[in-house]
């Protein structure tokens, strides 16, 4: 009987869109652009869910239960639920009905919460991932708090975006060093090892 082929790792395309999409919120949460513009981001995180879920089902087709449970994790409550929320609350405000947003708020401390449990998990494999997943789920705290109405939204979404920021850059590091990598073969940008 053949061997079966083994499928390549999906955690480059995931980590690139988690960068474009932190430096969007980053954007939006410490002012640079309008919150106006949350719909439009919306749109990106279904479409970025997509993505994600597929990359799920690679990671558990190739026994990853960590990769395959922070792709689905960011597939179905970042990208598919997020973005469904979005752009629904967008929608029923303009049409003048009154949501209790405060909802979104504790859901993102919720997956801030997930998020660092990730960051433990992943300290085994690379620093660089514990780093990502700590600075991303802490940010999903503080951002949630913020929109649940107890932090002051001043200091909670500057922090909680800036915190988005350091992740996507984290994200975007990783993900080019493992394509770079893989295309040349041999160590070129370093990945790091495992924290403990």
């Amino acid at each position: 009987m053949a061997q079966e082929q083994k499928w390549i790792d999906p955690t480059p395309a995931s980590l690139f869109l988690v960068f474009c999409i932190t430096l969007v919120l980053w954007a939006a949460f410490t002012g640079i652009i309008s919150m106006n513009a949350m719909p439009v981001i919306g749109f990106y995180f279904l479409t970025f869910g997509v993505l994600w879920l597929i990359a799920a089902v690679i990671n558990f087709r190739n026994g990853d239960l960590l990769g395959g449970a922070i792709n689905g994790v960011f597939g179905i409550i970042l990208g598919l639920s997020s973005g469904t929320s979005l752009i629904l609350g967008t929608y029923f405000a303009a049409k003048g009905v009154e949501l209790d947003t405060r909802a979104d708020g504790f859901f993102l401390f919720f997956v801030g919460i997930i998020f660092i449990i990730f960051a433990i998990c992943a300290g085994k494999r690379l620093w660089l991932f514990f780093s990502l997943l700590l600075l991303l789920g802490v940010g999903f705290i503080f951002l949630g708090l913020t929109m649940a109405g107890l932090i002051a939204p001043t200091p909670g979404f500057v922090i909680g975006g800036w915190l988005m920021f350091a992740g996507g850059i984290f994200s975007l590091y990783t993900g080019s060093s493992m394509v770079i990598n893989f295309s040349f073969g041999r160590p070129v940008l370093p990945l790091g090892g495992p924290l403990y």
